[in-house]
């Protein structure tokens, strides 16, 4: 469509510049109420917490952890270990024993830590320890869960009241010096310490469960190595009363130390009694094992079992080197017999006996060796046939015969000596096997009886170790370097409070005004406009404020009328080729302004001399005439349905602008939609035209009605009035759809009721609606409030 996406001047519109950190500066300057307020709330509230909050000091100690003490055990003492554990070498393993909820709870029992005396005060209750005239003492606890509070007052040399209870079930309980009562199933008595009492002074004191208390320390103890390089332990603690401080850190000292002397004295004990146990043990066995090795000897005759071992052991060995001997020969003879009865060796060499020790044998085969050369030798000379061939053959047959049953002889002689051998071997066996026995039941006993002599001796050296070490178990691992010292009060933290209370003082409007900007979903700065549509923005009106008017502005030099002349500048350049100029204004929906804009538009543009024609085509709800306070009964209603033909009934003017010839709507017609489809309608415009330089339509809202887009025909451009702080920004949408599909043609916008803000910034300009300053306070930070449009 023509001229979409461009400014007034035909050109592309320039993209907006980024918001500068003078605008923000502006925008929240401009509540500067809501800081004010803010800020001063929350100094308020840090005057009152300072002066009303309970002190709190910081105590402090130093713990030196001196080393685990090994008594002179060494890494294999079985018994130092099952009793002591490893040596205590890990501070930090000493950080939790400190912090330790039996620790703590031992702590508050023996020191009545659990029982805390106050001083009552009109806004808060000051804890003085133990700076009472009495103390409060715990005969018999039934219910140890629940904690008691008690009020003293009316105290006297004779007695003093108490109060307990429920503010809604108070008890009053009026008791003498020293006699037990009963509180919360607590028996409890009260004892003075001195004579001197003030029967004015009201007294608070509470009991609570030694778990409890001993939590609520743990929580507030802090315990940390002083440095890395040392074995200091640095314990910290915050409360509201610097003596019960110092006692509190002082009683975990002391029982820390005393923990673990009497973990050491249970250690001794216990060691000792094992000890002695075992010793009398141990004695019984001792004396067993001995007699039993005495019986074993005497009854098995055994001298020395080392010496009668190596007499059959050598023995064994010759008999068993005779029989490996005759193994290699009997190999030997196998051998040769394997070679004779292999055919492969017929005709070859016999080698020789191989360590047999038999002359006959070597001398058959040195025959055999010899004839078998000579056959070599003749057998070329000689026919096969030949009888010398056949003796030479013949001989050695019959001395291979004689090796053969020469090496039969030789085996059963062999098998003979083995036979021998193997039974005296068998026999030095059987003695041999039988010392082993003799030797591994005496080794049992004698080492029964070493390791009971052992553990005996042993026993007996750690008996004695054991009672010098349990008469210097008193001194402890840790030692305390210094007693608990104290300052403060750390809290409250005057100086952090203050800055505190001003950045939140700061911080609340901020976070408010944001919160303001992120659900207000309604059209605020000119980016939000610009950023959605490419639609140009032909002008900007600003807010004007309720007076009593005729709805004109422009007669004046105003600022609003100079804004309506610059709209007048803009709208010139519109179709500027065209002879006759019909101007359609419209908007989204009711009170966005459109009809005022049209009548000091039309009401601008006849103060040069211009013929202009101003038509209520808003039948629904017709405003111009209402603006202007004047009543016509006969209007535009009465031209298109043919009551009326002659224009000149239909309009009327004012004194102040008689080019100005205004329409009324007339009377309202039953559906004007179908009215401005009469057929009347194009000649209305056309015979318009003709009179008129300049026509302007107050048509009704877009985006209610399908009026405009009807009228949309008949204009040459369309005049969209947008107003801060009441267009929604999702109208745009159906603004820019309505562009898009050419069912508004030529469109512009026009923003209204602008606030202007505070240093009076031109409206010209891009910005010229950031910064809301015309409305009340409290309706510029809450942005879904309205006001009426005068």
């Amino acid at each position: 469509m023509e001229g979409e996406g461009k400014d007034i001047f035909g050109e592309e519109p320039v993209p907006g510049s980024s918001t500068t950190v003078k605008e923000y500066l502006r925008k929240y300057l401009s509540f500067w109420p809501l800081f004010v307020l803010s800020l001063g709330l929350c100094l308020c509230g840090a005057f009152f917490y300072i002066r009303y909050a309970v002190p709190k000091y910081m105590v402090k100690t130093l713990i030196l952890v001196k080393g685990g003490n090994n008594e002179g055990h060494s890494s294999q003492d079985l018994i130092a270990k099952t009793f002591n554990g490893e040596i205590k070498e890990d501070v930090e393993n000493e950080l939790q024993l400190i912090k330790s909820r039996g620790l703590m709870e031992q702590v508050v029992r023996k020191n009545q830590f659990n029982i805390s005396y106050y001083k009552t005060g009109n806004v808060r209750n000051v804890d003085i320890y133990n700076d009472v005239p009495f103390i409060l003492t715990a005969q018999e606890i039934r219910d140890s869960i629940s904690s008691s509070m008690m009020i003293l007052k009316k105290i006297t040399n004779e007695g003093l009241t108490i109060v307990y209870g429920t503010d809604a079930s108070k008890t009053s309980l009026a008791i003498k010096w020293n006699t037990p009562f009963i509180v919360n199933e607590k028996l409890f008595k009260i004892t003075p310490r001195g004579r001197t009492f003030n029967s004015e002074d009201v007294f608070m004191v509470t009991w609570n469960p030694v778990n409890q208390t001993a939590e609520e320390l743990s929580n507030m103890l802090s315990a940390e190595m002083l440095d890395k390089k040392t074995s200091i332990i640095k314990l910290e603690l915050l409360v509201e009363n610097l003596k019960r401080g110092k006692d509190i850190l002082n009683a975990i000292a002391r029982e820390f130390n005393q923990s673990d002397i009497d973990e050491k004295n249970s250690i001794s004990d216990k060691k000792i009694r094992f000890i002695d146990d075992r010793l009398s043990i141990m004695y019984n066995e001792l004396n067993g094992v001995e007699g039993n090795l005495e019986n074993y000897q005497g009854n098995n005759q055994i001298v020395n079992v080392a010496t009668q071992s190596n007499q059959s052991f050598g023995n064994s060995n010759d008999v068993s080197k005779s029989l490996t001997d005759i193994g290699i020969q009997q190999g030997v003879v196998e051998m040769i017999q394997s070679y004779f009865n292999n055919s492969n060796t017929e005709g070859k060499l016999v080698p020789s006996s191989l360590g047999i020790n038999d002359a006959t044998l070597s001398t058959l085969i040195s025959r055999y060796n010899e004839l078998q050369l000579k056959k070599q030798r003749e057998t070329p000379l000689l026919g096969t046939s030949s009888p010398l061939l056949q003796d030479i053959n013949n001989q050695i047959n019959d001395v291979k015969g004689s090796i053969l049953e020469s090496l039969q002889n030789i085996t059963k002689n062999l098998k003979l000596q083995e036979n021998s051998l193997n039974q005296k071997n068998t026999q030095y066996s059987q003695f041999l096997s039988a010392l082993p026995h003799k030797e591994r039941v005496m080794q049992e006993i004698k080492r029964k009886q070493s390791i009971t002599e052992g553990l005996y001796l042993y026993l007996l050296q750690k008996r004695e170790e054991s009672s010098i070490s349990a008469s210097s178990s008193n001194v402890p691992i840790y030692k305390q370097i210094d007693v608990a010292t104290g300052y403060g009060p750390v809290e409250p933290n005057t100086q952090n409070i203050w800055l505190y209370s001003i950045v939140l003082g700061l911080f609340l409007p901020v976070a408010i005004i944001s919160m303001r900007d992120l659900l207000n979903d309604k059209i605020i700065q000119r980016r939000d406009i610009t950023s959605r549509s490419s639609i140009p923005i032909t002008g900007e009106i600003s807010h004007i404020r309720k007076r009593k008017t005729n709805g004109l502005h422009v007669m004046d030099r105003g600022i609003i009328a100079e804004q309506f002349r610059i709209l007048r500048t803009n709208l010139s350049f519109l179709q500027k080729n065209k002879s006759k100029r019909v101007m359609l204004v419209t908007s989204s929906v009711i009170n966005e302004g459109k009809s005022i804009v049209s009548l000091n538009l039309a009401a601008v543009l006849s103060i040069p001399g211009k013929k202009v024609a101003l038509l209520e085509f808003d039948m629904r709800n017709p405003g111009i005439c209402k603006n202007l306070d004047t009543e016509k009964e006969k209007g535009l209603t009465n031209y298109l349905t043919g009551q009326s033909k002659n224009l000149s009934e239909l309009f009327f003017t004012v004194d102040e602008l008689p080019d100005l010839h205004i329409y009324a709507s007339g009377p309202m017609p039953a559906n004007p939609a179908d009215l401005l489809l009469n057929k009347q309608m194009p000649g209305l415009f056309e015979e318009l035209k003709k009179q008129y330089d300049y026509i302007i339509v107050d048509s009704p809202p877009a985006a209610v009605v399908t009026d405009a887009f009807i009228l949309d025909e008949y204009s040459d451009a369309v005049i969209y009035v947008i107003r801060q702080q009441q267009t929604l920004k999702k109208q745009l949408d159906f603004i820019n759809e309505a562009s898009r599909t050419e069912k508004l043609k030529n469109i512009s916008f026009l923003v209204n009721d602008v606030k202007t803000s505070s240093d009076g910034y031109d409206l010209s300009s891009n910005f010229a609606y950031g910064t809301i300053k015309k409305r009340s306070f409290w309706k510029r930070i809450i942005p879904f409030t309205k006001e009426s449009y005068a």
